[in-house]
């Protein structure tokens, strides 16, 4: 094989002699060029060199470094009138970190602007794919090549590859442009493409993305073509329209943005408009499904730390969208990165300010019920203040103190709509008993809260409500730690007595409202974890129980038990059970049993929660279930199988199904399974149910085609 490379050389004083360094290690031979700086520019390496007035010859383990390139091999011969090097056996030539170029012989012209190569071979080392060519010419950090082939399989019995005619690399941009290209697989034209333009490296690149093809009974054939955009740096964004050939077309559009402390602000919009025919035919509340979302977080926004308030920080995670379709009409990861539990879609906005001794935060919440037709009657917190100051010592030893202030505002366009404002002040003593084996603490709080109503209408009478109280909270804890000889245990307990004081209540508060220390109660908790001795977790056990103390009404809360349970690093038990005394049976459980070895993976989830179940929308806790699911694969040589079914067994009938099989080696890998799966739209009567079947097949030329086709309903 034989290339030519070529080499830019400023002002240089060449040291023509030969360089014999002898030491106690072995000696190398080496020439080296400077430029008018004295800066090394080349240097020609060998373990034995013979020279003589217009040649040097290398031999042996012999290597070339220049600016820009490293180049090694088994002899070489340096021509130094007309500045050429001819290289030798096993030539590798690397750019940076990665191998540029493989071959038998390369011939380096050390002053040319304009140089010719054949044949020709480039692999980039961390993607693995290469380009071979009959002949290359090189000018300019171009190089144009013929009658190429490309891939990332064997060089010697590639699965696939795409042959060209002809194309360009562009050394400096890493980017290969190859015309009238065949992909073949097994030297089998299967697909012709006019044009083919992508990046031999992992730098970011404006061009086309794998297009998303598919063909359904009642969408039609549908087509999206993702674009990629990258013209900066620190943000790209991705463009993808679509159509469907029987329901409408629509874009969207994904942007992402990295600042200067390698946060990346990720946002998402998009629209698609449905016909007018297929939204009369089923019956949609929406003609138009569209949406915005923002994801962001970072610390230290504004603050410095010579300032009071020394450390700040931001999170948004927004996502307002028409219904549930505007997730199912585009790529998953919109969903996945949504607040989504259930039906129930929850945006956020926070911001705080901490120093030493405060903490000030300001925050919103919006809820979405994406099962509603309109959510004009969910209570809104837009926005919400809070102040903290930090705990703080008073007087004598073990007091403190500590202030929150809160101010809500809950809004709603039907509806009654509140602003609520809350200021606690807990007085805190505290003692460790017994040897420091148990902790004591006892705290008198004073809490006050109002709430001013407006909006009040339809026969609602509500009067502004006012609210004063002093309650203690009493607390006796233990932390115990012990090592045996085969396994190490912890175990905390914990009992906290809330005791009403005085109160004052005047006006009224809906069930919306929670008054703390209106009632007299205890909460009982314990946990105990076992540990192997090199700190693994074994086992998990948690309980949790609530007691109210006062006459009347309901005298005990959930009890909450949770265990988890680890065996051999490949199987692991989740049980999280939540008892309705009231009820005398289980209000919520939980149950997962995960398995996972070298070629087996398993799992089987039972979920289940009842009417009436304590709601806490918070924690996700709300809503009625009754699910089992179920997932497999199996990892054989060649291909991997794979199922899973999800199955509501009190209304009887799979809520999905799946089956498949996939196979990937280094180069191509090929997926195909059928789905089905019954999901919510929203119509005019609200959200009802509709079952959806089908095939999907994913093909891909790892890793530069990719296509998914989707065959169904």
């Amino acid at each position: 094989m034989l290339m030519i490379i070529k080499k830019e050389i400023f002002t240089l004083s060449l040291v023509a002699a030969l360089a014999l360094i002898s030491s106690d290690v072995e000696a190398r031979a080496a020439i080296k060029q400077f430029n008018n700086k004295q800066e090394s520019i080349f240097e020609f390496l060998a373990d034995d060199m013979e020279y003589s007035k217009t040649e040097i010859i290398g031999k042996g383990h012999v290597t070339i470094i220049n600016l820009d390139y490293f180049v090694t091999a088994n002899k070489a011969v340096y021509d130094t009138q007309n500045q050429e090097i001819i290289l030798s056996g096993n030539v590798n030539a690397y750019k940076g970190n990665s191998l540029y170029l493989k071959s038998e012989e390369v011939k380096i012209k050390l002053q040319e602007d304009y140089s010719f190569l054949e044949p020709f071979y480039l692999q980039d080392s961390e993607s693995g794919l290469w380009v071979d060519s009959q002949s290359a010419e090189f000018n300019n950090n171009v190089y144009q090549i013929k009658e190429a082939n490309v891939s990332t399989c064997s060089v010697n019995n590639p699965i696939w590859k795409i042959k060209a005619k002809e194309g360009e690399y562009d050394a400096n941009q890493e980017w290969l442009t190859i015309w009238h290209p065949y992909l073949c697989v097994y030297d089998v034209p299967v697909l012709y493409f006019p044009y083919l333009s992508f990046s031999l490296g992992y730098k970011r690149k404006s061009g086309l993305l794998y297009p998303i093809v598919g063909n359904s009974s009642d969408d039609g054939l549908i087509y999206s073509q993702p674009v990629f955009i990258a013209p900066d740096d620190n943000w790209d964004m991705t463009f993808a329209p679509q159509i469907r050939t029987k329901r409408g077309g629509g874009f969207y559009n994904e942007f992402r943005i990295i600042d200067d402390k390698d946060e990346i602000l990720w946002a998402n919009l998009g629209f698609f408009a449905n016909s007018k025919s297929y939204q009369q035919t089923y019956d949609l509340e929406n003609r138009e499904h569209y949406g915005f979302q923002l994801k962001y977080g970072r610390e230290n926004l504004f603050s410095k730390e010579s300032d009071y308030f020394y450390e700040d920080g931001l999170y948004l995670d927004i996502s307002q969208i028409s219904d549930i379709d505007y997730f199912r009409l585009q790529d998953k990861n919109a969903q996945n990165t949504a607040d989504l539990q259930g039906n129930l879609l929850t945006s956020r906005m926070n911001y705080y300010l901490k120093s030493s001794e405060d903490y000030l935060g300001f925050s919103a919440r919006y809820y979405s019920d994406l099962e509603q037709t309109s959510n004009a009657r969910t209570l809104q917190t837009l926005p919400q203040i809070q102040y903290h100051r930090q705990i703080e010592n008073i007087l004598i030893d073990n007091l403190y103190y500590t202030f929150d202030y809160k101010a809500n505002h809950f809004t709603r366009p039907i509806g009654y709509r509140a602003i609520q404002q809350e200021a606690k002040l807990p007085i805190i003593y505290t003692q460790s008993l017994w040897n420091d084996f148990a902790n004591f603490s006892l705290s008198p709080t004073f809490y006050g809260t109002s709430v001013d109503y407006s909006n009040v209408g339809n026969g609602l009478h509500l009067k502004d409500g006012r609210y004063l109280s002093q309650y203690y909270q009493i607390k006796l804890n233990t932390d115990l730690v012990k090592k045996y000889d085969h396994f190490g245990h912890t175990l905390s307990l914990e009992a906290e007595y809330i005791l009403p004081g005085f109160e004052n209540k005047a006006g009224d508060f809906t069930n919306f409202f929670t008054l703390p220390g209106e009632r007299q109660e205890l909460r009982v908790s314990g946990k105990q974890h076992f540990y192997t001795l090199d700190n693994s977790l074994i086992l998990s056990h948690k309980m949790e129980q609530y007691f109210y103390l006062k006459d009347g009404g309901e005298k005990l809360g959930e009890l909450e038990n949770e265990v988890q349970y680890f065996l051999d690093y490949q199987w692991s038990f989740l049980s999280d059970i939540f008892y309705s005394h009231k009820k005398g049976r289980i209000s919520e459980a939980t149950h997962q049993i995960n398995y996972e070895s070298d070629y087996v993976s398993a799992s089987f989830g039972h979920f289940m929660r009842e009417d009436f179940a304590h709601e806490d929308l918070l924690n996700g806790r709300f809503g009625e279930a009754n699910y089992i699911n179920v997932n497999f694969r199996k990892e054989f040589e060649s291909f991997d199988l794979f199922a899973g079914a999800g199955y509501d067994y009190k209304e009887r009938y799979f809520k999905t199904w799946q089956v498949g099989i996939d196979t990937q080696i280094r180069c191509f890998s090929f997926g195909i399974k059928y789905v089905s799966e019954i999901y919510p739209v929203l119509t005019s009567r609200g959200a009802e149910a509709r079952d959806d079947k089908y095939v999907l097949l994913t093909i891909k030329f790892v890793p530069l085609l990719s296509s998914d086709v989707k065959l169904g309903n």
